[in-house]
């Protein structure tokens, strides 16, 4: 089942090895600005899309499971 939110453009899947075991990472591009001191930076709509993305993981990815959001917006300073 592919994640799908509003903001998303891009949703891939990757491994992490460590010494403590897998993890599993969930990375979704998106057009929001993720630097809170950015005057463009929504702070609901953020919050909305790491809630999406964790009843996501929680829902379709065994064992542990991370998500990590990068923007695709320049200016992030």
């Amino acid at each position: 089942m592919p994640f799908k939110a509003p903001h998303v453009s891009f949703v891939s899947f990757a491994v992490e090895a460590t010494s403590s075991g897998i993890v599993q990472v969930m990375i979704v591009e998106t057009d929001l600005h993720l630097n809170p001191k950015h005057r463009s930076y929504d702070h609901p709509a953020v919050q909305r899309l790491v809630a999406a993305a964790q009843d996501y993981v929680q829902a379709n990815m065994e064992g542990l499971g991370h998500v990590r959001l990068v923007s695709t917006r320049g200016g992030e300073s």
